[in-house]
């Protein structure tokens, strides 16, 4: 009975291990300049099969990057994925050199890691539905620096 308990609790293990048991994760989406990690999202929890961004309030992602070449320029562009079509989603300031609020400073050196924050409002008059995020860090000649795809639910 141990035996079987214990074969029981490695192979649960084993599977968790690998992912299956965390529906949740944040794809890479044709990341060509650079590499990322840590992503986080508020509210978000590994656990649940996707994001939930309640409207009305703040959402804030946040993940750590490292550029394979130098950049002068970063320009952020977000979009809402339907039915594999990219909706833009309008920014303040997609430049995200200039705003102060994203943790960054230009230009960013090769091989150097760098940490992104920022914090966007989930509007009222969004439809509650589920979709998929696209959010990608763009250089100067507009080619992804990273591209970061997760699943979300708005309510």
């Amino acid at each position: 009975m141990v035996r079987v308990t214990i074969i029981a609790f490695a192979l649960f293990y084993a599977l968790c291990h690998f992912s299956f048991c965390l529906a949740y994760k944040y794809d890479d989406c044709g990341s060509e300049l650079g590499t990322f990690r840590d992503v986080s999202v508020t509210k978000c929890q590994s656990s649940d099969e996707k994001c939930n961004l309640v409207r009305n309030t703040n959402a804030t992602i946040s993940f750590k990057f490292t550029p394979k070449i130098n950049i002068t320029q970063v320009n952020v562009a977000v979009y809402g994925v339907m039915l594999d079509v990219p909706i833009p989603f309008p920014l303040k300031n997609p430049n995200a050199c200039e705003d102060p609020n994203d943790g960054l400073s230009c230009p960013l050196r090769e091989n150097q890691e760098y940490s992104y924050t920022t914090t966007m409002f989930v509007q009222k008059k969004y439809p509650k539905v589920s979709l998929y995020v696209k959010w990608e860090l763009l250089n100067e000649q507009k080619k992804n620096i990273v591209c970061i795809e997760f699943p979300v639910k708005i309510e």
